[in-house]
């Protein structure tokens, strides 16, 4: 999966989508490439605190860790997880229970391999509006969140120009919000939703670079 979202919408418009504010309103900038590998955050909204809009580390690192994120995602890269991996690995099964939240976006990139040429594409939704991507988040020891997707399989339309990657990140459509965000819900409704993943309709437009 390509590690790179986009999200240009105002702040506004993020919380109208949303229906809550910011913590830290002025913090927030619009980005048409958050990439990352650069350790770039992203807004979210936590299980601990779903009445605020937030901002993660994009890049999980273990529970109460305290050692470097640059250093960790050299030894494993954490800005998505596969739905098949999350209920098998020791970083993401705690956290797909106790620790989810969902990444705010308008977009994400994706790749098709033409003639030894990589063609680069920006999926986003109709009127580039926001939308909720399915998330997982820790703490680290001195109290920084970083987060990861979660992955799912590509749909048809993505399928057909995105020949690299046979994923796409997990949309969580807002009438799901609370359900993902709630702390009484269980993992076999998680699970359920996770593995009936939400069809939306993206516009996929070719972009010059990437």
């Amino acid at each position: 999966m390509n590690y790179k979202l986009s999200n240009i919408a105002s702040r506004t418009t993020i919380e109208d989508f949303a229906k809550i504010k910011f913590k830290h309103p002025y913090l927030y900038k619009p980005k048409l490439k958050i990439d990352g590998l650069k350790e770039q955050n992203v807004s979210i909204i936590t299980m601990d605190n779903p009445i605020e809009i937030n901002y993660g580390i994009w890049g999980i690192l273990p529970q109460n860790f305290e050692g470097s994120w640059k250093n960790f995602q050299k030894l494993k890269r954490t800005l998505h997880t596969r739905v098949e991996d999350i209920f098998n690995n020791v970083l993401f099964t705690k956290s797909l229970k106790n620790r989810r939240c969902l990444v705010l976006a308008t977009g994400f990139y994706a790749h098709k391999l033409e003639t030894n040429t990589v063609q680069n594409y920006l999926v986003e939704k109709k009127n580039r509006e926001p939308f909720y991507l399915a998330g997982i988040y820790n703490t680290t020891e001195d109290g920084f969140t970083t987060c990861s997707i979660i992955n799912t399989d590509a749909n048809k339309k993505l399928n057909s120009i995105n020949n690299i990657y046979d994923v796409m990140p997990l949309q969580i459509p807002g009438i799901f919000k609370n359900k993902w965000l709630n702390k009484k819900t269980s993992l076999e409704e998680i699970k359920y939703l996770i593995s009936k993943p939400y069809r939306t309709k993206f516009n996929i437009q070719k972009i010059v670079s990437n």
